[in-house]
């Protein structure tokens, strides 16, 4: 089945990773039937990996500047619709501790002005 959008995420072990994981999670439960979140590991897998391009669009979530995401894309040749590194664009710190609920807040909200466009809501 071909989606709308796929959400692929880091899902890294710092505060605005899981802040990150959650929202993305929450935006599947509200987008039922146009948006899934794929599995940024698949990627290298060449079957998996001609699925994935099957979507219509596609957005990269990394929650730092390490870039993990960033790297597993490029190097397979997937491209993206969009793509967020969280720590610079919220002008944030990387924390190595689980995420505040107004973290977890501030994150959904961007996550979801970007899915929302993605999917050309309002």
């Amino acid at each position: 089945m071909a989606y709308k959008l796929l959400i692929f995420n880091c899902y890294g072990g710092c505060a605005t990773g899981v802040a990150a994981s959650k929202a993305c999670i929450r935006l599947w439960e509200e987008n039922v039937g146009d948006v899934k979140i794929g599995c940024l590991p698949a990627v290298p897998v060449p079957s998996k990996l001609k699925e994935i391009m099957q979507s219509e669009k596609r957005i990269l979530i990394d929650a730092c500047g390490v870039k993990c995401g960033e790297n597993i894309i490029e190097k397979e040749g997937m491209p993206v619709d969009k793509y967020l590194e969280l720590t610079s664009h919220l002008h944030l710190k990387k924390e190595k501790e689980l995420p505040s609920e107004e973290l977890e807040e501030q994150v959904y909200n961007v996550l979801k002005k970007e899915v929302d466009s993605l999917l050309g809501k309002s």
